[in-house]
């Protein structure tokens, strides 16, 4: 169970406007890449050109957006609500998050744009509250992942729709915490090993000389985090790890990604105790309370992961590039439809049963 202090952790993860500048700059995870987007929408709507937000104002709002009021569950820096005014989804909309610096910032870029009709509330959406019959949308996008209480949030959501309300939810609905059998790990890597090193440049590396955004960790976690890795048998390539990232500091070199390594939950958990946390309960707990309309799977078990940080090398005028990312795409493709890989995203949309 989240303890408070976990919550309070995880608001403090998703409020460091350190993190949230390092992933806003784009190229590091795998929907930063255009041809992903427009993949994931083809799969949405059925055209590349159609992303999910046009897809819902046309296929299950069609003469009636926009709609008077929408909800947005952990809504962090706000994109999704400025996205559903600004596109004539809704003319109001209210955003919910537990991190008061994502709220900050929300508020701001909503300001800087001239978006009206935008509200924020600050909650622990795993005790969400609303008012029965309050919203006409409920939108869930990377939200639904950080929730321990999906059934609570599930249900209030239900009872706050008014008649002809929808339950959308754009989601991570994998293994909890990430987790990945031998078998991923080695159908990734094979992939991973297929790309020449120019597109497996990590970018973060190429931006600030580290990988990723930089943790801020006492030596209290730090200890904490090494004791994880020895316990799940990483911390020998943990320190082997260490000692290149030195060696290709000092020496001014790029960093080549050559291996995916798995994730140790705990080790997640200790950073964001909300990350994929019931993950792959999301879509049980929304068909007990929602009628789908529309359930499509979005693969990613082998994306997110063979295109993390390495995501912006993947340039669309870059002849190679291109012809490498749809080589990825149909392995992905190829390993789901054969029963290999699982679909680790979903886009649903529900209305109340």
């Amino acid at each position: 169970m989240t303890t408070q202090g976990g919550l309070a952790k995880a608001a403090e993860y998703w409020g460091d406007h350190q993190r949230l500048d390092f992933y806003a700059r784009g190229g590091l995870v795998w929907w930063d890449v255009p041809a992903v987007r427009r993949r994931l929408d083809q799969l949405i709507s059925g055209d590349p050109e159609c992303d999910w937000i046009a897809h819902l104002k046309r296929a299950h709002l069609a003469g009636r957006a926009p709609v008077a009021r929408a909800l947005s569950l952990c809504c962090g820096d706000g994109r999704v609500e400025r996205s559903l005014v600004l596109d004539g989804v809704a003319r109001e909309c209210e955003g919910v998050d537990a991190s008061p610096g994502a709220l900050e910032r929300a508020r701001g870029l909503a300001d800087e744009a001239g978006v009206c009709g935008l509200s924020y509330r600050l909650c622990d959406v795993n005790q969400l509250e609303a008012d029965e019959g309050s919203y006409d949308l409920v939108v869930a996008h990377q939200a639904l992942h950080h929730i321990e209480a999906l059934e609570h949030v599930a249900h209030t959501c239900r009872k706050a729709l008014r008649p002809g309300g929808l339950m959308v939810a754009h989601e991570y609905v994998g293994p909890n915490r990430l987790a990945t059998t031998p078998r991923d790990l080695e159908l990734m890597n094979a992939a991973l090993r297929l790309l020449p090193e120019r597109l497996r440049t990590s970018v973060s590396w190429q931006r600030s000389g580290r990988v990723g955004p930089g943790a801020r960790r006492t030596p209290l976690q730090w200890a904490r985090k090494a004791w994880l890795k020895l316990v799940h048998g990483e911390l020998g390539a943990a320190l082997v790890h260490r000692r290149n990232l030195a060696r290709l500091r000092s020496t001014g070199q790029a960093y080549i990604k050559s291996e995916i390594r798995p994730i140790i939950g705990d080790e997640l958990a200790a950073d964001d105790p909300t990350e994929a946390i019931r993950s792959a309960d999301i879509l049980g707990v929304l068909e007990a309370e929602f009628e789908f309309v529309q359930l499509t799977p979005l693969h990613g078990a082998l994306l997110h992961r063979v295109l993390d940080d390495i995501a912006g090398n993947f340039d669309a005028d870059d002849a190679e590039a291109t012809q490498m990312l749809e080589m990825l795409f149909d392995i992905e493709d190829h390993l789901t439809a054969a029963g290999q890989l699982e679909s680790h995203f979903a886009f649903v949309v529900g209305r109340p049963r």
